[in-house]
């Protein structure tokens, strides 16, 4: 029997329609052996070899590059439908998209944060939920990224989940379609290890990760939660601690509920995010859901800015 999804959830809500079967991250595995098929670089292991051991012993935080341009990113927009997938996927290109500008020094690049509602609207059918590699697709081939903004034709600049709910069953507008090709990610792979993920958040490519592992709302004194029930969910990886040190090793976990879970907090991490540690990755990762975003051709290595090392202890 589908979970009705309620109207204008609270975090509460949303975390009981997703531990309750909610399916918002769905699995489409014929669209997944087609998009690697599609994709130049289809395996982040083989795109970004040169890469390896990038992260070994470091904590990478790329997640405070975008936190210099969109101040209220995480709890300031928490999805109202069952678009998490969108979320996951427009927060791990704006990660990735903020580190560019920040390595330039490019302050007033950044503009707006991405739009979610064309993302979710290319899903193809009328329900809830998407799988990541359709939005992977739409980023990077159909579409592309769109920005919170009012373009005239359609109004992104405050988020409204009610169009790519509706644009479902019909498709994205060609006209909006049109004006996101102008801003494509060049380069999407799927991750398929923990190694991967870390290596790739030292350089500040992030992950959106689709799984069916669920986790309590509390974290412990290191900013860390425990895996707890399933979730049909997606959410944006952001950052990883690879030492020994405050808990870790582990990964910054960025959710879509607003501001749905307390407790502890290292390395001034957003509202509503988390860490996980690696053997809980691993999980989610043998999901083959996991896809990581690069603005250019391939990945090239990127030296991060320094976050403040006095955080690291």
């Amino acid at each position: 029997m589908p979970i009705n999804f309620p109207d204008n959830p609270t975090s509460a809500e949303l975390r009981r329609a997703y531990a309750g079967g909610f399916e918002g991250a769905r699995c489409n595995p014929e669209d997944l052996v087609a998009l690697m098929g599609d994709l130049v670089h289809p395996l982040f292991g083989v795109a970004a070899y040169q890469l390896e051991s990038d992260g070994k012993g470091k904590v990478s935080l790329p997640f405070k590059s975008l936190l210099k341009f969109d101040s209220g990113f995480g709890p300031s927009e928490s999805q109202t439908t069952g678009d998490c997938v969108s979320h996951a996927t427009r927060n791990a290109v704006d990660v990735t998209r903020a580190v560019e500008i920040d390595i330039k020094g490019e302050e007033e690049g950044f503009l707006h944060r991405g739009a979610t509602e064309a993302i979710y609207g290319c899903r193809g059918h009328s329900g809830q939920g998407m799988a990541c590699s359709e939005a992977a697709r739409f980023v990077s081939q159909e579409g592309g990224i769109l920005l919170r903004k009012d373009y005239g034709y359609v109004d992104f600049s405050v988020y409204d989940s009610s169009l790519g709910a509706k644009w479902g069953r019909g498709g994205v507008p060609d006209s909006i379609e049109r004006e996101g090709r102008r801003h494509q990610v060049n380069t999407v792979s799927l991750v398929v290890s923990v190694a991967e993920a870390r290596d790739a958040l030292a350089n500040g490519y992030a992950l959106s990760v689709c799984s069916g592992v669920g986790f309590s709302s509390r974290r412990d004194d290191n900013g860390y939660a425990n895996s707890k029930g399933s979730w049909s969910h997606a959410m944006a990886w952001i950052g990883c601690n690879d030492t020994k040190k405050n808990g870790g090793p582990g990964f910054l976990v960025q959710n879509s509920w607003g501001k749905w879970n307390g407790g502890g907090k290292k390395f001034d991490q957003p509202d509503g995010s988390f860490w996980i540690n690696y053997d809980t990755a691993e999980k989610l990762i043998d999901a083959r859901g996991s896809w990581v975003f690069s603005d250019v051709d391939g990945f090239p290595p990127r030296k991060l800015p320094d976050y403040g090392k006095s955080l690291w202890g």
